[in-house]
Order: structure tokens, then sequence, then C-alpha cells
């Protein structure tokens, strides 16, 4: 473990005039938070949160008069465990380098703690993206984003077109179609059409998105025909710097309720008080936090790789 000094940062010395300036205090502001606005946040008290799917009764039989009835029954589905993830971070510094700290670069010390913490949750929420073709796995043991999803009552659905497309308002359109037409119960019902969603996509995507979504014409075309897209559906954007594929872009339903996208605190970041070491006098502080991510269903969210 290593401890703050004045000779790891020269500034921490009070015999030389200079300015330290933090892009996170006055001068640039961290990130707003982004997972939040995809994500379901809940609250825990347990070790892990466990979630269980249904399957739910089949079609309804013809039946002739004076017939019996025939009967069905209400089966498990998919169950999914989420366990929550410790996170921590400690900072060590002497005695000597408090006193000498004079520009106040260690007073800063629970801000900086605070937004590494910050970080941190945004590259977890973004992983289940990131990892979401291949070890992001569903409920069925399949990759979140899946043209072959395994139904519990029989049959399969898709989350992901047969083959990735870029961005474009074709690929858009067809995304709308695919999750229209094979967004199912795990009895393989068709499920409401999702009409109101998050468009989530890297920066390199960012104005691309806008063009599609708000243009009142059909992008990239001189006709005179209407942005049926922009018509027919409800797109909020949500730009995410921690998305690590250009070309990747995701639809995840804005009614968190009918998505699969959680976040669990079962701790929430927070500051241990100050402490000191008796045999060096060196101070410590920490930052810690339990929470988790997961996608525990792969209905109400589509994603392609790009082309």
């Amino acid at each position: 473990m290593a401890a703050q000094t004045r000779g790891t940062f020269s500034a921490l010395y009070d015999n030389v005039e200079k300015m330290i300036i933090f892009i996170t205090d006055d001068k640039l502001r961290e990130l707003p938070e982004i997972y939040s606005d995809i994500f379901a946040i809940k609250s825990s008290t347990k070790k892990f949160e466990r979630s269980q799917s249904v399957v739910p009764f089949g079609d309804v039989p013809q039946k002739d008069e004076g017939d019996v009835y025939a009967f069905d029954l209400i089966r498990p589905g998919y169950q999914r465990d989420v366990t929550h993830v410790e996170f921590g971070l400690g900072f060590e510094f002497t005695e000597t380098a408090d006193e000498d700290d004079e520009f106040d670069v260690l007073a800063k010390k629970a801000e900086l703690l605070a937004y590494v913490a910050r970080v941190t949750q945004e590259k977890q929420a973004a992983a289940i993206f990131n990892n979401g073709f291949s070890t992001q796995t569903t409920p069925d043991g399949l990759s979140l984003f899946n043209t072959a999803h395994v139904l519990k009552g029989g049959g399969t659905a898709k989350n992901r077109p047969t083959s990735d497309a870029d961005l474009t308002i074709t690929s858009l359109a067809q995304a709308f179609i695919d999750m229209q037409t094979d967004t199912k119960d795990e009895a393989g019902h068709l499920l409401a059409p999702i009409t109101s969603v998050k468009l989530h996509v890297p920066p390199a995507l960012e104005f691309i998105a806008e063009r599609l979504v708000s243009s009142a014409g059909l992008p990239g075309s001189s006709d005179n025909d209407i942005n049926a897209v922009k018509k027919r559906r409800r797109i909020d954007i949500v730009v995410n710097p921690y998305l690590t594929d250009t070309d990747a872009w995701f639809l995840v339903a804005a009614d968190k309720n009918a998505h699969g996208f959680l976040s669990y605190k079962r701790i929430p970041p927070k500051m241990a008080p100050m402490m000191q070491d008796a045999y060096t006098g060196n101070k410590i502080a920490k930052i810690r936090f339990r929470q988790s991510w997961d996608a525990i269903l792969w209905q109400g969210s589509y994603g392609t790789a790009g082309a």
C-alpha cells in the first residue's frame, strides 16, 4: 500500500508558486449520471436478489357446447440471482504532505474519491451492453442480444437482427418491426408493442441518431415523405461514452417496468470516517459501496453490433 508523500506529487511542497486545476472542480464538470436513464434502480437489503419469470397459460382452445373444459397450469419460467459486488478504494497520505498541502490538493480527497466511484458505476452499467453480444447472458443462458432466445414454453424469439446493421432509418425501422413481432412472453404470446424507447448510442452515433429521430421528412431523401419512425414512435436519445463499440446501438423500453435492466444498491457510495495510522501518523480516507447491474430479461430491449 502506497502512501501519498510530497515526493510523489511536487505540488505538496509549499515553497514553489504554482496553480493546481481540478477539471472536476469549477473548470469542467463530471458527466451527469447516465445509467439511471436506462436502468431501473432498486434498493436491496439482501446479499443477492432473485427473480422468477412465469410461463402463462397457452391459447384457449375451441369448445363445443356441453363439452368439458380443457385445463392448463401456470408454470415456472427462468430464475435469475443477482449478487451484489463490493467496491472500495482507499487513499493514504503522510502528516507532512498534509501540512505542506499549499493548494489544498489533499483537501479534495473526498470529492475525488466520490468522482471515481461515479465513474465506476457508469462503467459497470455500460459493461452490460458492451458484453451484450458475448458474455452477458440472460436467464436462458444465451447472450443478452440474440437471434434465438429460448422460450420456456417452447419456441424462440429474437432481440437482435438476423444480420447486424449500422444505424440508418431502414435498420431503425426494422428494429421496431422486430420488437413488435418477436417480443414474446415465455409461452410465446406476443406482447404489446413498445412505442416509447431509449435509443442508446455511443458518441460516434449521436448526430446520426439525432438526424434520424428529429427529421420531419425521410432522412437522406429528396422525396416529400414523412419520417414515419419519428411519427410512429417516441424516441429519446441516450448518449453513453462508456459504450466501447462505436457501431453498436441499442433500443430499450422507456418504461422501466417493461425491460429487465436492473441495478440494485445494497450499500450506496459512502466515505468512512477519516482514520489515522497509530504507527506512522498517516491519514487514511476510504470510499466503499455494494451494487449490482444485470439484465434479468431480454424482452423490452434490442441491440445490434453494427455492420
